[in-house]
């Protein structure tokens, strides 16, 4: 059962400082009978940076939506372009699963859904919160496992957002999941299912790097895979935040493990949820006029399933 967070103050941002070292100021030379050669200014030494393991990178929802943001409001729109294409009713009421950060949620309530956002993690949701009264937007937001959730009330669409869904480590975790969804969805509404699929070559190995800056802060972003096996279709990878700003910088790491799905996997866990139907495959160009097809070529796969 789906649990409602509750309301807190805003609070303050605290910022993570690094202490730097002093660099030591040269004297000025001294005059004898015979000239004594200046001495050079010793070079300021630079500030180590401090670095940590986290419990989890989503126990930073700002840092970690920085990554993200820039292709928020393109996402939105195709949500929005996805809806008038293929539910045959207006969409107000949306639902999504995982929603971490809410930047998704926030971006669309502004957009005039009325938005609602399940997650485990009660410190993004808060942020979530504060950003919907700092925008002067609404949405319902609660914590809860995403393979076994309840409302009261049907939702028009729902929406699983890049990579999610893979957290999800087991096929009965997968179906339960999407039976759920299906379970909260008016019939003919649809469900966004975005994740990556296994490349063809099945190279799993590999290091993807992106950079985002909001002010005078930047984050350098690292998700490598260290661990991969065919047999469990589980791979682990590290996530690395290198944050810069005025007062220092410092390095956050954390480990995730995502289910790894072939095209053929994918279809074989869809085809034992009976309550949808595949009317569409995007990818996340976010182009609503450009179809693929659910096949050995996919890799950044965005599904629109539809509640029969």
């Amino acid at each position: 059962m789906a649990k409602k967070i509750a309301t807190v103050k805003t609070a303050k941002k605290s910022k993570v400082k690094l202490a730097t070292k002093e660099v030591a100021k040269v004297a000025s030379p001294t005059t004898t009978k015979k000239p004594v050669a200046k001495s050079k200014p010793s070079k300021a030494s630079k500030p180590k940076v401090r670095s940590e393991t986290i419990k989890s990178w989503y126990d930073y929802p700002e840092l970690y939506e920085m990554g993200f943001l820039k292709e928020t409001p393109k996402e939105s729109l195709f949500m929005g372009d996805v809806f008038k294409k293929y539910v045959p009713f207006p969409v107000k009421r949306v639902l999504e699963l995982g929603c971490g950060s809410g930047r998704l949620i926030c971006d669309m309530a502004k957009r005039g859904y009325a938005m609602t956002g399940l997650d485990l993690n009660p410190t993004a949701l808060e942020y979530c919160k504060k950003k919907l009264k700092k925008e002067k937007s609404t949405g319902e937001l609660v914590v809860g496992d995403m393979t076994n959730f309840s409302f009261d009330e049907p939702f028009d669409a729902a929406i699983n957002a890049i990579n999610t869904f893979r957290h999800l480590e087991t096929e009965e975790a997968a179906l339960a999941h999407l039976n759920c969804v299906a379970k909260h969805l008016k019939p003919g509404g649809v469900f966004v299912l975005s994740l990556h699929l296994l490349p063809p070559d099945g190279d799993l190995w590999g290091t993807e790097r992106w950079a985002a800056k909001d002010g005078d802060k930047t984050v350098y972003y690292a998700l490598t895979v260290v661990e991969t096996s065919m047999k469990t279709r589980l791979e682990k990878l590290r996530i690395s935040m290198l944050v810069k700003e005025k007062e220092g910088s410092f390095r956050l790491s954390d480990h995730i493990t995502l289910r790894i799905y072939t095209a053929k996997q994918l279809k074989s866990l869809l085809a034992k949820a009976t309550q949808f139907k595949l009317i569409g495959v995007h990818d996340f160009w976010c182009d609503i006029e450009s179809v693929q097809k659910l096949n050995g070529e996919a890799i950044d796969t965005v599904l629109i399933l539809q509640r029969v």
